[in-house]
């Protein structure tokens, strides 16, 4: 069915996402956030790069820029602000925050690209963030360090600015591996520049045991992002960003296989879970 492809590719870019995540979360266990993002998003740049050994369609400036400030935002800037949020409030709360971000999107693309307000997607949206923070809570309940609460909400907000430039983006230069590769390259260009800057590129720790993990996980996420950047092309960037933001479906499931994680389901993650799926099946078909 032609009108459901965006929708397919959105699901296609959720579950790359969790499995990216989980293959880098794998390769992280001897080495740092700033090795495996620095790893990831460089093997992902080289990937999307020799894609582009097919030939570049015609440039347009404008539409360049959009993706590369989309690419800082998200690959660099929303990612730092996420791993520092782990760091100060927990990867449960901080998850559940940033999950956040396709209802912020929704907002974002009413207001800038005249997307209608419909019902569905709306319902959906919340039933997806329902889900996510459902599935991150621990001990029946989620506790916010209010200190800190900026960086999950300004990660949050970012991730939904890069989707919103995206959608520009594309409207100017319809290329989805172009797209991708731009934003990657922008943000590699400058998280590197900030490991310079803060003198930490001494630091970075590669070895044979986590580089796999690492390489395999931005292999896997360069085929999140083009199918991010052409699902948002094809369709309202609202609903495309509500299916992708379902991957903590998939991670819950990936990480039992992966990371062999023991952690016992509780019903909250089993009621998230359902949560998520009502949500992406209500902005798949209705919105």
């Amino acid at each position: 069915m032609l009108f459901m492809y965006g929708e397919f590719l959105a699901l296609v870019a959720s579950f790359c996402t969790a499995l990216s995540s989980v293959m880098a979360t794998k390769g992280m266990r001897d080495t740092d956030a700033d090795t495996a993002n620095l790893v990831l998003t460089g093997s992902q740049t080289l990937v999307l790069t020799l894609l582009l050994a097919r030939g570049l369609p015609e440039l347009d400036l404008m539409g360049l820029f959009l993706f590369a400030i989309a690419g800082i935002f998200a690959s660099f800037i929303g990612r730092l602000f996420t791993l520092r949020s782990y760091k100060e409030i927990g990867v449960s709360t901080s998850s559940a925050i940033v999950g956040t971000s396709p209802l912020v999107v929704t907002i974002l693309a009413i207001l800038f690209l005249g997307e209608p307000l419909v019902l569905p997607v709306i319902v959906g949206a919340l039933l997806v963030v329902g889900g996510i923070v459902l599935i991150n809570m621990k001990g029946g309940r989620l506790s916010l360090e209010l200190g800190a609460i900026y960086l999950p909400i300004g990660a949050s907000v970012l991730f939904a600015v890069s989707n919103i430039l995206r959608k520009m983006g594309t409207n100017l230069l319809p290329d989805s591996v172009l797209g991708a590769q731009f934003s990657t390259l922008a943000g590699l260009v400058a998280f590197v520049a900030y490991l310079g800057v803060t003198n930490r590129l001494k630091k970075i720790d590669v070895n044979r045991d986590n580089a796999p993990w690492l390489v395999g996980s931005g292999v896997v996420n360069a085929v999140a992002w083009i199918a991010l950047t052409l699902s948002i092309s094809l369709g309202r960037v609202s609903v495309m960003t509500a299916i992708v933001y379902s991957y903590p479906l998939f991670s819950v499931i990936l990480a039992r296989l992966i990371l062999k994680d023991s952690e016992k389901l509780t019903r909250y993650t089993v009621v998230g879970c359902v949560l998520i799926v009502m949500g992406v099946v209500i902005v798949s078909l209705i919105g």
